[in-house]
């Protein structure tokens, strides 16, 4: 075989595999463009049927969202740190104020002391509580060595739960709200509310006529989706509360009055959080409650 014909065949060799290579990478490059054409569309009226869907629900009423519990006639809500009623539990906060024949209580488990700001942060819980409606003396805030605002430690379980305890006996409560296991941001003392009750249950030292709800905590996509989380919501739990126009406005004139705590994440968190606007609620089961402490 001559050198000739060899260098010819390498040639025609190099000259396929570059227009192999050159005609994938088209290929690759065509099909990307027109994926991420499908995806930006498909974006766009996932967000338009939400907003659509968000009007039906809110303006126009031809969409039932809200699903409360049954019966609530005095509700206590439980929470860790002052805003914790702003910044988490808002939407189920003005739907328990605007039932008439629901009367709202407020146990706060500690004056936010984690930097000093004890005292202002307290003031500053009041004074949401009265935008938002809830009646000042049906609100409680604690200061106890042990439960200290904190990241480091939880709380003695036995000590929260005999609060919370001396708080549903001392005002007949028939319905407690607070976090779930995972404390929405998973913030210790949030779950040491959950575990303190959790115990409770299990104990069967509550009142028989008082219910157990927390607040499902969402993975960190659904978050912060705001409106976007409509659809999932819906789908997906039992009890549901969402916030009309209104309803938000007063809710952010209630968080302004957090003033110690209006940094620039929260801000952002005020702007993008479903939880300023959409709160969703499980009912603490025993089975889940036994579930929950063998896997911790």
């Amino acid at each position: 075989m001559s050198k000739d014909f060899l260098w010819r065949s390498n040639c025609v060799q190099r000259l396929i595999t570059f227009e192999f290579w050159s005609d994938l990478i088209t290929q690759v490059r065509t099909y990307t463009e027109d994926a991420v054409e499908h995806l930006v569309l498909a974006c766009f009226l996932y967000i338009t049927f939400c907003v659509l869907l968000y009007a039906l629900i809110t303006r126009w009423d031809k969409i039932r969202f809200t699903r409360e519990i049954d019966n609530s006639n005095r509700t206590l809500l439980v929470i860790a740190h002052p805003d914790d009623e702003c910044m988490f539990f808002g939407p189920i906060v003005h739907h328990l104020i605007e039932n008439d024949s629901c009367r709202l209580y407020v146990i706060c488990l500690s004056m936010g002391n984690g930097y000093g700001l004890g005292k202002k942060r307290k003031q500053e819980l009041y004074d949401a509580c009265r935008i938002l409606g809830v009646n000042e003396g049906d609100i409680t805030i604690y200061n106890n060595t042990y439960m200290q605002d904190s990241i480091d430690g939880s709380w003695p379980t036995e000590l929260v739960a005999n609060l919370i305890l001396q708080q549903v006996e001392m005002y007949n409560i028939d319905t407690l709200i607070t976090f779930d296991k995972h404390g929405v941001s998973r913030h210790i003392n949030h779950c040491s509310i959950y575990y303190a009750i959790a115990h409770l249950s299990l104990d069967k030292r509550l009142p028989p006529q008082c219910r157990v709800y927390v607040l499902e905590s969402v993975n960190i996509v659904r978050k912060y989706w705001f409106l976007l989380d409509i659809p999932l919501s819906f789908l997906l739990s039992r009890y549901r509360y969402i916030l009309r126009s209104d309803g938000r406005t007063k809710l952010r004139q209630a968080m302004k009055k957090h003033q110690s705590q209006l940094v620039w994440y929260r801000k952002l968190y005020m702007l993008f959080s479903r939880y300023i606007i959409i709160n969703t609620l499980q009912q603490m089961d025993l089975s889940d409650i036994e579930l929950d402490l063998v896997d911790d």
